[in-house]
């Protein structure tokens, strides 16, 4: 029996990553006032992350469908679509275990929660009672994992793909504000505040991500997938949510 395997493993570790201000509470249902929509006058333009959007082939679903463990890495999926095994009639008696490295499985989220001031953007001073938002200079917010973790960019992934399809909010792991941006805010100053500050917001999403080793198994004509040491590593993520900004009087 011949096969073709391509492994992929990569141990990437990202720098540490946390809040200016951690002000961080429950997820609400809707977005407060203070928390204002620019995407019609931002000047810069948005990076988002591309994410894989891979489905398990045949034979690959096949493999997945008798594991108890769950599977969601998308870039572990596309590699075991990849992987080719010639189903030779002559392989009675044949038996192997292939090793195909250490990955990430699955992400289980145990908490969304959002913090509204991020990351300090701006700050402009009020006149004549109207308040106005100007961006001074361009301003780049980055999100990311708040601790180092092997395999980040498909831990990362994992985490933005599970999120985003519960949260229907612009989040990704950056945010920019492009430079000379205007805005009216609409906000009562009653206190009669003399200073106008901006912030990022970020939804802070906790989970678990579980690692273990698969082997790929073939007795005769049968293969299947084995994963032995299953490790759960705990992990924090920031995604701030892009062209949006937090409004505070001071």
């Amino acid at each position: 029996m011949r096969f073709i395997l391509s492994i992929l493993l990569f141990m990437s570790l990202m720098p540490a990553v946390s809040a200016e201000v951690d002000l961080t509470t429950i997820l609400p249902e809707q977005v407060p006032s203070h928390v204002q929509s620019i995407e019609a006058e931002n000047n810069a333009d948005q990076v988002t992350r591309e994410l894989p959007e891979i489905e398990a082939e045949e034979l690959t679903e096949e493999w997945l469908e008798k594991l108890e463990v769950n599977i969601t890495n998308p870039h572990l999926i596309e590699q075991l679509n990849r992987t080719e095994v010639n189903d030779s009639l002559f392989a009675f008696g044949y038996s192997s275990e292939v090793y195909l490295g250490r990955w990430p499985l699955f992400y289980q989220s145990k908490e969304t929660a959002v913090n509204w001031a991020y990351q300090k953007v701006n700050e402009n001073y009020i006149t004549a009672g109207k308040l106005a938002y100007f961006q001074n200079e361009d301003k780049k917010i980055s999100g990311g994992l708040q601790s180092k973790i092997a395999n980040s960019d498909q831990v990362q992934d994992m985490i933005l793909l599970d999120t985003k399809e519960r949260i229907h909010w612009p989040i990704d792991f950056q945010s920019a504000f492009g430079a000379n941006t205007e805005k009216e805010v609409t906000l009562a100053n009653g206190s009669r505040a003399e200073q106008l500050e901006a912030y990022a917001p970020a939804v802070k999403e906790t989970g678990t991500i579980t690692f273990g080793e698969i082997y790929l198994k073939m007795t005769g004509r049968k293969q299947e997938l084995v994963i032995k040491n299953l490790v759960e590593d705990e992990v924090i993520a920031w995604l701030p949510i892009q062209n949006h900004l937090a409004f505070h009087l001071k």
